[in-house]
């Protein structure tokens, strides 16, 4: 077992993608040595939030690195915009799913890769951008993890009901179509839409997914957890979902369920090595 400490750093780079400096947090071994090759976990945050999601969830990550449940990795998450961001790449402005999926790994890669393999975990919005993102190219991945993510109970901008959509929700349930209302546009920036387009390739690929949502969630994101959860059955992508019962969108649950979600990536990970 290695009980290194981990250790923060915080940093910011000229994003080409947002057009804009752009914060972002890291974790590392603290005795990393600067030749060493490591997997690199994307940690997403979600909506109203910013990269110290990171530094909220480092006692998990140190804990289980200690237990041997999480293996020696780089752990980056970048502070990105909710509304106007959404991990979305918007026409003509700002392009935030390709600053995730590509820009901050590359620019990573600089001081502490190359990577082995790359991983994703999210939580709530930063678990759409985690599902949507590992869809989109599923062969670069070792894992996904969404822990309650924003996710709806339909497929279509007219399928999704209203009260699926309060507050936030309706931002980004707006933001998929870029705000025209146009399915196809929808459907490109939707989990399921994804699932359903590349399919072949996330079987083929043998992507480990988790998928956790409380049965009691407040935004009525376990609604939209379950649709999803027919969808990959449905296609026959294999995946673990938890419906946890008497837990919401936070509260005493989020603490282990976060837990076990960062477990869950660091066995994908090992089990890669």
């Amino acid at each position: 077992m290695n009980d290194t400490p981990l250790h923060l750093v915080k940093g910011r780079f000229a994003s080409a993608s947002a057009g804009r400096e752009v914060e972002y947090q890291v974790l590392l071994p603290v005795d990393r040595k600067e030749e060493e090759e490591l997997p690199l976990v994307l940690h997403l945050h979600g909506a109203m939030s910013s990269s110290a999601s990171l530094e909220l969830a480092q006692p998990f990550y140190e804990d289980l690195h200690r237990r041997g449940e999480f293996p020696r990795a780089v752990v980056a998450c970048p502070s990105t915009p909710t509304v106007g961001g959404f991990y979305i790449d918007w026409p003509g402005g700002e392009s935030w799913e390709t600053l995730v999926a590509d820009e901050f790994a590359a620019h990573l890669s600089v001081t502490y890769g190359p990577f082995t393999t790359t991983a994703l975990f999210g939580a709530s919005m930063g678990g759409y951008g985690a599902l949507k993102v590992a869809f989109g190219d599923p062969d670069r991945f070792a894992a996904v993890a969404a822990l309650s993510p924003a996710v709806f109970p339909g497929e279509t901008p007219e399928d999704v009901p209203e009260a699926n959509r309060p507050s936030v929700l309706g931002e980004l349930h707006r933001a998929m179509a870029h705000g025209t209302g146009d399915p196809a546009t929808y459907t490109g920036n939707s989990v399921h839409g994804r699932a359903r387009l590349h399919a072949d390739r996330i079987r083929a690929a043998a992507l480990p997914v988790l998928v956790d949502c409380g049965a009691d969630d407040e935004f009525l994101l376990h609604e939209g957890a379950a649709h999803l959860h027919g969808v990959l059955t449905e296609l026959g992508i294999a995946h673990e979902f938890r419906l946890v019962e008497g837990a919401g969108h936070t509260g005493p649950s989020a603490e282990p369920r976060t837990r076990e979600a960062i477990r869950f990536v660091g066995a994908a990970i090992t089990a890669g090595l």
